[in-house]
């Protein structure tokens, strides 16, 4: 399922005739990555957000639209737990339920070692 961000961008490629790899090389990030983000599997960074603003040369109203769209998608990461192995599914599980209270050091400790992977 595609997210509120992805319709928005999607509908930019389409305007500017280009795929989903394409976007990805101009943006400098894999194709797999760009994907996540459009179908609302990984968090939208708002750098990227401003790179597509610029390669876009889009206008302030597209632009206010495709960055709202972000952080809408950003409120809502979907899980898709069918597709994970049990020991997968029970540290998202643990880690969904606990996020709330988390230490911030303990956070970017673990934001470290999850992006070194």
């Amino acid at each position: 399922m595609i997210s509120a961000f992805g319709k928005v961008l999607k509908d930019l490629r389409a305007k500017n005739n280009d795929t989903l790899k394409t976007l990805s090389e101009k943006l400098e990030i894999s194709l797999p990555y760009l994907s996540a983000m459009e179908v609302g599997r990984r968090v939208v960074p708002m750098e990227v957000v401003g790179k597509i603003k610029e390669i876009y040369n889009l206008s302030s109203e597209d632009y206010n639209l495709l960055y709202s769209k972000a952080i809408e998608t950003n409120q809502h990461v979907d899980l898709e737990l069918s597709k994970m192995n049990e020991a997968q599914k029970e540290v998202s599980m643990v880690f969904a339920r606990r996020i709330e209270n988390a230490d911030p050091v303990l956070l970017e400790k673990l934001k470290k070692v999850l992006e070194e992977e």
